[in-house]
C-alpha cells in the first residue's frame, strides 16, 4: 500500500493539472470558434497552448520529485514532452472531429473536446511517467544515495581516524 499511495497522489495531481489545462483549452476553443475559426483548428490551437502550461505544471507539481540533475538543460524534458503532445494532439483532434461528425447537432464543441482529452489522457500519463519524467539515476561521482538529494559519501570515501579511509 505504501508504494501505491505516491502513484495515487501523482494521478490526482495529473488529473488536477489536466482539468486546469482543459479549462484553458476550452476557453481558447470557444473564443476562436466565435471568431470564425473552424472547430478542429480552434481545438488544436487551444490544445497546443494548454500543453505549454501543462509542461510547466507537470515539471513543478505533478512530477516535482523527479528533478533533473543540476546542469541538465530543461530541453531534455521539454522536447520529449512536445513529442508526446504531438501524438496526443493527433489522438485528441481525431476523437474531437469524429465526435462532432457523429453528433453534429447534439454534441457541443466543449463536450467533443472533453472526449478528445479523455482519449489522450492515459497515453499522456504513461508517456510522462515512463519517458518524459522518468526517474533519473544520479551520477556516482555526484550522488551516492538512491535519490538526487542524498550527498553522503560511501564509507570507503570517508577518512578514518588514522588518516586512511574509513573502510581500511
Amino acid at each position: 500500500m505504501r508504494r501505491l499511495r505516491p502513484q495515487i497522489v501523482r494521478l490526482a495531481r495529473f488529473s488536477g493539472v489536466g482539468l486546469t489545462c482543459f479549462a484553458i483549452q476550452a476557453g481558447i476553443l470557444l473564443a476562436l470558434e466565435r471568431a470564425g475559426v473552424p472547430g478542429p483548428a480552434a481545438n488544436a490551437t487551444g490544445f497546443l497552448a494548454s500543453a505549454q502550461v501543462n509542461f510547466l505544471l507537470s515539471t513543478y507539481f505533478t512530477w516535482a520529485d523527479r528533478r533533473l540533475p543540476r546542469g541538465d538543460p530543461w530541453t531534455r524534458r521539454w522536447l520529449p514532452f512536445q513529442a508526446t503532445v504531438a501524438v496526443s494532439l493527433a489522438c485528441n483532434t481525431g476523437v474531437y472531429a469524429l465526435a462532432r461528425a457523429l453528433f453534429p447537432d447534439h454534441l457541443p464543441p466543449v463536450a467533443a473536446a472533453a472526449a478528445g482529452v479523455c482519449a489522450g489522457a492515459l497515453l499522456t500519463y504513461l508517456a510522462s511517467d515512463f519517458l518524459v519524467f522518468r526517474p533519473r539515476k544520479a551520477a556516482q561521482t555526484d550522488h551516492f544515495g538512491a535519490s538526487l538529494d542524498d550527498h553522503r559519501r560511501p564509507a570507503a570515501a570517508l577518512t578514518g581516524p588514522n588518516g586512511g579511509t574509513a573502510a581500511d
